[in-house]
């Protein structure tokens, strides 16, 4: 039987995209096949500089998987320019968790309107910001939902919010936001604007633990 793919993040292209030498038809070249997990890999890690630990965080999968992507689509790329073969990046695939906005969005707890909250599930707003081509196109507050088990997650899935960038966060929610496809970053603190341009440049790494809780609460009353 064969082995079963873990299910990896990826954004989608809008539309299948083929690539191939000038002056020789179609009929004549042979196809590489560019996976849209092994071009979800280069993009990351080849175009916006990120590390092979933060990509694999990003598309939930192990650094070991992230090795394999790089190294099969690269040497499909590098095949195709030696020996004039055309390239097509795939659009689909089966167990992929796709991603369809090229528009990222990410999320702060804050009471103040300026500063980072230290406790996820304490904060009364969220700060939002979207941002495209690593620039911000918008930001907005949204209200925070009620203080129970379970409903901050529910929250950020349902505002499209990319990543959540915070002080701290019961595991419980760490594990629903990422089974929802969205990445966490803890160990946050200060101004907000001045954590998401460090964020922006690609040198924000999540710092700490999961946070210990009472009376069973998964998302607020952290001990540091």
């Amino acid at each position: 039987m064969p082995r079963c793919k873990k299910q990896r993040c990826c954004r989608i292209l809008d539309n299948e995209r083929i690539f191939k030498p000038t002056g020789i038809p179609m009929s004549n070249l042979k196809i590489n096949e560019i996976e849209i997990d092994e071009f979800e890999a280069i993009r990351l890690c080849d175009y916006e500089g990120k590390s092979q630990i933060e990509t694999a965080e990003i598309m939930q999968i192990s650094r070991g998987t992230v090795q394999r992507l790089l190294n099969s689509g690269r040497k499909k790329i590098l095949d195709s320019l030696l020996h004039l073969k055309a390239i097509k990046l795939k659009n689909t695939g089966q167990e992929m968790i796709l991603m369809a906005t090229e528009i990222l969005r990410v999320g702060f707890p804050t009471n103040d309107g300026v500063t980072v909250e230290e406790h996820f599930g304490h904060c009364e707003k969220f700060a939002v910001y979207s941002i495209e081509e690593g620039k911000v196109v918008n930001k907005e507050f949204l209200t925070a939902p009620e203080h129970a088990p379970g409903v901050f997650p529910r929250f950020i899935a349902a505002n499209n919010i990319n990543v959540v960038i915070t002080g701290g966060m019961g595991q419980r929610a760490i594990d629903l936001i990422k089974a929802n496809g969205g990445q966490v970053i803890l160990g946050a603190s200060g101004r907000i604007e001045d954590v998401l341009a460090v964020y922006l440049e690609g040198s924000l790494y999540s710092k700490g633990s999961a946070c210990a809780h009472h009376h069973h609460d998964d998302d607020h009353e952290c001990q540091h």
